[in-house]
This record gives C-alpha cells, structure tokens and sequence, in this order.
C-alpha cells in the first residue's frame, strides 16, 4: 500500500501541474482492437478522471499485484504533463520503490520460470504460450550476436496481452518491470499530440539509444501500438533493423488491437465446425492476422513493420470463452486471499456480456471486468 501512495502522490503532483483549460482537454472515446471490431463489439464507455487514467496505465507496471485491468479510453491525452515528467515520475518510482538498493540493468533470463507463468497465470492462449516460450529459447540459448527479437501481440481486449508482456518482464530481469533496462511506451501518454511529433521523435530516439548503450538485453513495450504515429517509424528503425554485429540483444515487444477481428473469426469458425480451440495453429491465422494489419494502409506504424519485414513472431490471443474467464475469476479470489465455490464463479460470469449475439461464445472483454465484478459480489 505504501508503494501505491507514493505513486498516487506522484501523479497527484504533476496532475496538480494542469490547468483548468488543459484539464478541460482531455477526452474520452471508445475502446476497442481498431475500427473493424465495431462489427464484433459496439459500446460506450464512462468518463473517468484523470488520477484514475493514470492509474490505469502506470499501476499495471509499477505494482502489478495490486492490477486490476479496467477499462481506459482509446482516444485522450495529457496536455501538459510531457514525455519528461512521465519519465521522471517512473524512475523517481522505481527508486523509492526499491529504497535505494536499485542495481542497474540486472538480468536472470529464466526460461523456467517464463514456461511456469505461462502455464498457470495465463488462459485459452496455447498459440501465445507455445510462440513466446519457442521465441525467447531460440533467441536467448544462440550464444553469438543477434538481431533484435521483435515481437507483435494480436488479440481482442482482455485475452491476456499485457499479463503476458508482464511475465516475460518478470522472468527476464531480476527486478521485473522496474528493471531500467525495460521501457514501456503509451501513446496516449508519451506521444499524444501531433503537433508534437517532431519532439516526440527526438525523445524516443534518445531513449532507445540511451537504453541500447547502457544494457545488454533491453526490452522496448509499446502498447497500444496500432495508435503510434507512423512519423515515429524513423526512431524506431535503425533499433530493430540492428546488424547481426551488434552487440546489445535488443527485444521489442507491440501490442495491438490490430486483427483482432480475424482472430476471432477463425475461432468461431472452428467452434461451429465441433473442432476444439485447441487445434488451431499458427498457419491458421498467419495469413488472415497479416492480411487484417495490411488492410489498415500505410498511415499505421504496424502496417509498415509488417509489410517491410520487421516482425520475428505474430503473436495471436484468441477470445476467451467462459471458462478462461472463469479461471481468471478464481486467480483473481486466490491473489486476494479469499474463498471462492463454483457457484460464485457463475454468478460472476453471468453478468459479462458474450458476443456473437447467436452464440454468445466469446467474452466482450475477457478477463478485464472480473475484477471489478468480484469487488461488487463483495
């Protein structure tokens, strides 16, 4: 707890720094894996505050015990709090986080543990699970220079894509996703305003660039990926298209929306047909999962690092269906220490919404509501 006061006191800070014109700016708008989910999933989300967006994008990586992954809008900005005070307010956090004892850049690699939390934390992804633990074994057991590993998370809302970028966080570097050698990036919040971008380049090329000299194994996240702008891709390239000399291993992480759509209907359509979700392979969906991202045109910065080559793994998470979400239900009692019975997991499932209207199969959200749901059956 006291860990997420000082944090909350940090942002209570640079939220204070807002004026009423700038607070009056932030916007709000509705959340989904991009424009072609609207077929799939259509709905209005409330306004929230700003402590309680920040909150949303920071706790999740700071403290991800105390996680719950609410809802964020897809279209808002900080006006004023810049790229530096975000970045100052994570280190400043990271430091009294670990009381000064903050060793930089440590790094345990550990294979085992990665195989372990895939296994028992995350849910219905047998495609996520075996793509990553094969990835990161041929990237980290090749004992000579390496390219980049660049990897690209596909999947609908609440399937597990930041859980799992979490968990290769914790088990790569000792300090997990306090580690200085990992930056994550939100476009919302390090990159929100076009009028900027020329500044924005300047500031990710630096930080790729400090990161890169200072570790011998960095890890770049960028979430929401398919919200990036493209003007960034200059920043970014010459970090992923690194020669095989290079000495740094570099890993890159996006994770997106993007395809979102033809994911689920490659699950859907293996369901009508009686098959099991568990037969669907890579081959299945590589096909439609690119052709989906190249549908979007060059305007989005994913279109460019697929089309151009740059992606290692597509990594796809299918929908979750109601007993995934009820096994991130009980995780969710289990982590709180509580006592949960079979029937308080339909109870809470009850209450999701699962889409196709005909079928109702796939939850709307995934996991993202569950535990909020569990603080209402409280």
């Amino acid at each position: 707890m006291a860990r997420a006061s000082l944090l909350y006191l940090g942002l209570v800070l640079c939220v204070h720094s807002l004026t009423a014109q700038d607070a009056g700016q932030i916007r709000t708008g509705q959340e989904g894996g991009g424009q072609e989910d609207g077929e799939w999933f259509t709905g209005a989300h409330g306004v929230q505050d700003l402590a309680q967006l920040s909150w949303d994008y920071l706790q999740c990586w700071f403290s991800p015990e105390k996680c719950e992954e609410s809802e964020r809008p897809a279209d808002w900005g900080w006006p004023t709090v810049g790229w530096e005070s975000l970045q100052f307010l994570s280190d400043w956090y990271s430091r009294v986080s670990e009381s000064g004892d903050y060793a930089y850049g440590r790094i345990s690699n550990n294979l085992t543990g990665l195989q372990w939390d895939l296994s028992t934390r995350v849910h219905g992804q047998h495609l996520a699970k075996d793509l990553i633990v094969t990835s990161f074994q041929d990237f980290l057991e090749d004992s000579g220079p390496k390219k980049p590993l660049i990897l690209s998370f596909h999947g609908w809302t609440g399937t597990g894509k930041n859980l799992v970028a979490r968990i290769i966080a914790e088990n790569l570097y000792e300090d997990g996703q306090r580690n200085r050698c990992i930056r994550i990036f939100f476009p919302q919040l390090h990159f929100p305003h076009a009028s900027h971008l020329e500044v924005y380049k300047v500031q990710l090329e630096k930080q790729l660039r400090d990161i890169s000299l200072r570790c011998s194994q960095p890890l770049f996240i960028f979430d929401d990926a398919d919200k990036i702008p493209v003007a960034l891709l200059t920043s970014i390239i010459p970090y992923i298209t690194q020669s095989e000399t290079q000495q740094t291993p570099s890993i890159f992480i996006f994770l997106s929306g993007l395809g979102s759509t033809a994911i689920n209907e490659v699950a859907l359509t293996f369901w009508r047909a009686g098959r099991h979700r568990e037969e669907i392979t890579a081959d299945h969906l590589d096909r439609p999962l690119k052709a989906s991202i190249r549908d979007q045109g060059d305007s989005v910065l994913l279109w460019h690092l697929v089309t151009e080559g740059h992606v290692d793994v597509f990594v796809p998470f299918l929908p979750l269906e109601r007993a995934h979400v009820k096994l991130c239900a009980r995780d969710s009692f289990v982590a709180r220490g509580l006592q949960y019975t079979e029937t308080a997991l339909d109870v809470l499932t009850k209450g999701l919404l699962f889409v196709p209207k005909e079928e109702k199969l796939f939850s709307a959200q995934g996991c993202k509501l569950v535990a909020q749901r569990i603080n209402f059956l409280q």
